[in-house]
């Protein structure tokens, strides 16, 4: 993690990617509502132009990769195959974080810090995850023909979710390189647990 003041006389940020990185050092740093556009602007040495045709707006910087990783999770979920639903859950979300983490190889854990560290962010972060787990929710009852908005489905969303960012915070944490491979150990229980719950479900 690299949390240190932007150095003078910064190289211009050539990408999307890069301007991303600066910002985030910035809101990690510094806090959502203390970190101005126009600081960012500065420190990445860009126009106004082209932070709001990357971004948007400061909200965009936060949330569009989490959006971007959402949408990574949904087309991990449904194009699993035909596997039990329990692995396809746990697959996806392990190959949409390594697809995240090579989008962003430089701030996606300090993205992750941000979201889940920053008080003015509270909120929204929780709508966002939400949203995260009902993707997973969905996937499960369409997959097993339960409601996805049953006991069951939201239980696997809400506790697929709860373990990912448990994950997540003992990486940002640990502030070392990180194995994407542990993820898969990580979630195994959890997976396990609610595939012998489908089963017996389906059994029924």
């Amino acid at each position: 993690m690299t949390t240190s003041r932007p150095r003078r006389g910064r190289p211009r940020a050539s990408s999307r990617e890069a301007l991303e990185e600066i910002a985030f050092e910035m809101l990690l740093r510094d806090g959502y509502e203390a970190t101005t556009l126009q600081a960012i602007m500065t420190a990445g040495g860009v126009g106004r132009s082209t932070l709001f045709r990357y971004f948007g707006s400061k909200a965009g910087i936060v949330w569009g990769e989490f959006d971007r990783a959402v949408e990574r999770l949904r087309e991990a979920l449904y194009g699993a195959g035909d596997v039990p639903v329990m692995t396809a859950v746990r697959s996806a979300v392990v190959r949409s974080t390594r697809l995240s983490q090579a989008a962003a190889p430089d701030s996606w854990l300090d993205r992750f810090r941000v979201l889940d560290r920053d008080p003015a962010l509270i909120a929204e972060t929780a709508a966002h995850w939400r949203v995260w787990a009902e993707t997973v929710s969905r996937y499960a009852g369409e997959r097993t023909g339960l409601a996805a908005g049953g006991p069951v489905p939201a239980a696997i969303g809400g506790a697929v979710q709860a373990a990912y960012v448990a994950v997540l915070r003992r990486w940002a944490e640990a502030d070392e390189e990180v194995d994407v491979d542990e993820l898969d150990i990580a979630l195994r229980p959890v997976t396990d647990a609610f595939q012998t719950v489908l089963d017996g479900t389906t059994r029924g």
